[in-house]
């Protein structure tokens, strides 16, 4: 993808700026900055978001440069070369939070590679010294302060396996340089990386539907483990779509473990007759899988052999419905006050802190803390969607997986046919619940870390 602009260095003028090198100091630095060190870090606002200064030093100060490090301006007016843009969701429609941009250093190099699969893969492991690094806020929107002046300058956008990389001509040296057009995270796979998703279809849910409405190109929508496709169709009791979950799924600890996310569509039921080997899934999220499950596919954790997953919430199997018309979202952690305020934003609430849902369940009781964290609830004991980082009990920085459930539903049915029989049909806007359960896909894309913490930039 190119932007359109104007190529050229700006020269000094009325002693504005001058084109010397801004350094990134040399060191192959890869992973999370803690927003301590100043200038020379990745700096968000005041959760961390939107904005991202270089890593850059005036060589006369002592640093060195590299790459396109050495075109980035040291500016006398105080005013940094800065780019401006707005990320968006595959389908171009919502802005989407805690995206990763970033400018690498060296913009002939091939981006690192992305591993398949679970994977115990740090935040930053793909990112090696870019030039200036940032997140985007609740609006999708990001800044990066200190990128070089240069005709096609590279720019990464990543979560966790989705990314892509577009260019743009920098030519505001030491102001404000916007990107007007869209940025979308890539539809399909000749656009840029994408993770291997499966997703199980059911009687009552179509979360295949959802990643429709994402925006997800038909063509990624492939049977079974065909490599033709991104999102790989497995079909679950009272499904309509895909081949067997229970053979060529759930019960195959290697074939589970070729895929980066797992989405699980309501059954209407447990049906742990399909579910003899509940132990691959247990092992798949401890090895850096991510599991998004929806009502009945609480029987993953309920009645799991193992005992942590036993004890992340306390359940009420079929408890019926869930109450409302309005939820709580919780804001008492970093990601939950930001989710709150995106969902003002893309028009799924019109009271902050509140969501209007409907087709809710009424099957989880309340989370087991710590470790498990509450998003959505009617209160303390009617909690409706909760994360979990694993391996369950070890240190933040050692957890590689992530698990999600959701008495949330897509659309309270199951597909007779997809994707036409989706509500909303793909191309059209998602429902305020449908957004809400798009914010939390992408969040369980991203890279493991804790809730506690405000996402930094990587550097």
């Amino acid at each position: 993808m190119r932007m359109a602009g104007f190529a050229g260095v700006v020269a000094t003028m009325f002693g504005v700026a001058a084109l010397v090198a801004a350094c990134s100091g040399g060191s192959n630095h890869s992973g999370f900055d803690d927003g301590t060190n100043g200038a020379d870090s990745g700096l968000g606002d005041e959760g961390g978001n939107g904005l991202g200064l270089g890593g850059g030093k005036n060589p006369e100060a002592g640093g060195g440069c590299q790459g396109i490090g050495c075109q980035v301006a040291v500016c006398q007016n105080g005013t940094p070369t800065s780019l401006t843009g707005q990320v968006f969701d595959p389908a171009g429609k919502n802005p989407l939070y805690n995206i990763s941009v970033y400018v690498p250093t060296d913009p002939s190099a091939p981006l690192p590679a992305l591993s398949q699969g679970s994977s115990c893969d740090k935040c930053g492991a793909t990112v090696v010294n870019p030039v200036v690094s940032g997140l985007t806020d609740e609006n999708g929107m990001f800044t990066l302060k200190g990128v070089p002046t240069m005709k096609a300058m590279p720019l990464v956008i990543q979560v966790g396996k989705w990314r892509k990389k577009i260019t743009f001509d920098i030519t505001n040296s030491c102001g404000e340089n916007k990107i007007t057009d869209k940025i979308t995270l890539p539809k399909n796979g000749t656009e840029g990386d994408m993770p291997q998703i499966a997703v199980t279809t059911g009687g009552c849910d179509a979360l295949e539907c959802l990643l429709a409405g994402m925006g997800i190109d038909q063509s990624e929508f492939v049977q079974g483990d065909d490599p033709k496709g991104h999102v790989h169709m497995y079909k679950g009791s009272g499904g309509s779509t895909g081949v067997d979950a229970k053979t060529l799924l759930w019960n195959d600890a290697t074939q589970l473990a070729k895929n980066d996310l797992v989405a699980l569509s309501c059954e209407c039921d447990e049906h742990n007759e399909n579910k003899t080997n509940m132990q691959a899934m247990h092992d798949y999220i401890n090895a850096g899988g991510r599991v998004f499950a929806t009502h009945y596919h609480y029987t993953w954790f309920s009645n799991s052999p193992q005992a942590d997953f036993k004890g992340v919430a306390k359940w009420t199997p079929n408890g019926g419905g869930g109450g409302g018309p309005n939820y709580n979202v919780e804001q008492t952690f970093p990601k939950g006050k930001a989710f709150a305020q995106w969902l003002m934003n893309v028009k799924a609430s019109t009271t902050l802190g509140q969501i209007p849902l409907t087709s809710v369940a009424g099957d989880l009781t309340s989370v087991t803390t710590p470790g498990s964290q509450a998003w959505i609830d009617v209160n303390a004991s009617g909690v409706k969607y909760f994360t979990f980082n694993a391996p369950i009990g070890t240190k933040p920085e050692d957890q590689c997986g992530r698990a999600v459930y959701s008495d949330l539903h897509v659309s309270g049915s199951g597909m007779e046919s997809f994707p036409s029989g989706c509500n909303p049909a793909p191309g059209k806007d998602l429902t305020p619940q449908q957004k809400a359960l798009e914010f939390m896909l992408f969040d369980l894309s991203a890279c493991v870390q804790s809730d506690a913490i405000p996402p930094t930039p990587v550097k």
